[in-house]
């Protein structure tokens, strides 16, 4: 029975096809290339000369030389090498000397891992490879993107240029070129790709993050009992590109990590190994469905149904009188594997001879389908120009996590909050008229809650003064009475 088991571990290791991929070695200031050979990266490309649109077609980048030497340090920009790859229109013809309108970047790809050294030497090293040289150039980023701006201008015709770069992989991500003549203002030419995803995936931790587990394996000849707890580093320079036209679920990258025991030590056993992928790309889980329809090579594969926060699949496999049952479902936040069991059963004599279960922590805001609780203060109404006046909402919730309060459907407030938080709206400048103040306010599982309270705001003057105001027609109306039988009145005692 033994033999028998570690038979159909194996097969299930080798169907499980996982593989780590090798981290690439980055230099002493960080940098490396990421993308691999054969990585395609897609553009709607664009170019306008003379009025005329001459392309405007979807184009490809496919990477030839993946890791070339990255010298070390890096001094001088100047000195990394050029990388060429292929670019291919979408039906995979070549492209010809249309592509020459990509010259006015200085490279289609950097290495990342060190954007501050890249930021520290572009403005002085980027101008003498550029195709003009620049009147400017100016270093622009954000958490997603790395870039370069700058303007040249030669004869009647000034060029500015506008090159974006993913800080993920170092590849162009956005590029525009616009050529004006400089005396009649007008549009000479414009190039510009901009690059896209078919599917809009990506991934949703980084390099270095730790995600932690609760580990309980029991069969005392198989696999063991255990119950402890891990964490899963994910390893540094391992998280591939994930491909541009992603077709099925097998080709979506392995990362590399590292299993560990509390106190950081390695875990010498493989538990996620039957995950088929430890996580996936998250972004579009409705590609992810069809994508991982191929899985249906395994016995009695279902996709789970439709949660707000977990995707994940079922599957088995059978080998002699022994089958193995798996279940993995990953967080739809991060992508990263949130449940896992693994269970060997002897057909025979249904005899459980060893299970695995993975529980990731903290999974309980996830699971909650309870709303937050809210007061709801009364009504209110007071005059304009007073003070004091506000409505206070005292929100509950284990898992909070943002708000957000509308006067007449206006944003007034937002941010997060805890529970038992006070959220008080100022109403002391209101001015007259009637608002409707509504708090709504969710938990990090999605579940809401809303109140609303009217607010009525009258005119100055108040009291006796605002009587008089708003039935002034009535009283001219009595006082002319009172004066006109007052006259006849009078008139008649003379007679």
């Amino acid at each position: 029975m033994k033999r028998k088991l570690a038979l159909f571990v194996l097969v299930a290791m080798m169907a499980s096809m996982l593989v780590i991929p090798q981290v690439l070695a980055a230099t002493g200031d960080g940098l490396f290339y990421r993308p691999n050979v054969g990585d395609r990266f897609y553009f709607d490309f664009y170019l306008m000369y003379g009025g005329d649109v001459m392309i405007d077609e979807v184009i490809y980048m496919e990477i030839t030389d993946p890791n070339p030497s990255i010298p070390d340090p890096l001094t001088n920009l100047t000195d990394l090498p050029f990388i060429s790859p292929y670019f291919y229109y979408k039906n995979g013809t070549p492209c010809g000397l249309e592509i020459l309108a990509l010259a006015f970047m200085a490279y289609f790809e950097y290495p990342v891992g060190n954007w501050s050294l890249i930021s520290e030497l572009a403005p002085t090293d980027l101008p003498a490879i550029l195709p003009f040289e620049p009147d400017d150039l100016t270093v622009v980023q954000d958490d997603v993107f790395w870039g370069i701006e700058f303007t040249g201008s030669e004869a009647e015709v000034e060029a500015s240029v506008e090159v974006d770069y993913s800080k993920f992989d170092g590849v162009f991500a956005n590029y525009r070129v616009l050529a004006h003549n400089t005396t009649t203002s007008e549009l000479i030419a414009e190039y510009r790709a901009n690059r896209f995803e078919y599917h809009g995936l990506s991934w949703g931790f980084s390099e270095g993050d730790k995600f932690y587990f609760h580990l309980v394996t029991t069969g005392e000849e198989t696999i063991g009992n255990i119950e402890e707890d891990i964490y899963l580093e994910v390893a540094e320079e391992s998280l591939a590109v994930i491909p541009y036209d992603l077709s099925a679920f097998s080709e979506i990258p392995y990362f590399g990590y590292t299993l560990n025991w509390m106190n950081d030590t390695p875990v010498s056993s493989p538990y996620l190994m039957y995950t088929l992928k430890a996580a996936v790309p998250i972004g579009n889980w409705t590609h992810i469905d069809t994508i991982a329809e191929e899985l249906d090579m395994y016995d009695d594969f279902a996709i789970d149904d439709p949660d707000i926060y977990f995707w994940g699949y079922s599957w088995s496999m059978t080998m002699f009188d022994t089958k193995m049952d798996v279940h993995t479902d990953y967080l739809k936040i991060d992508g990263m594997v949130a449940h896992h069991t693994m269970t060997i059963t002897n057909i025979t004599s249904s005899e459980v001879m060893g299970s695995i279960s993975i529980e990731r922590f903290n999974l309980e805001p996830y699971t909650d389908r309870t709303d937050p609780t809210v007061t709801t203060p009364d009504d209110v109404t007071f005059v304009e120009g007073t003070t004091g006046h506000n409505i206070t909402w005292t929100l509950n919730d284990e898992n909070p996590t943002t708000y957000q309060v509308l006067v007449n459907g206006t944003a007034e407030a937002s941010g997060s909050w805890t529970d038992g938080t006070d959220i008080v709206l100022d109403l002391d400048d209101f001015e007259a008229g009637v608002y409707n103040c509504t708090i709504v306010a969710y938990d990090i599982a999605g579940n809401m809650v809303i109140d609303t309270v009217m607010v009525t705001v009258t005119a100055s003057g108040g009291g006796i003064t605002n009587f008089l105001m708003d039935n002034l027609l009535y009283i001219a109306i009595g006082v002319g009475a009172i004066v006109i039988i007052g006259a006849v009145v009078c008139i008649r005692r003379r007679k």
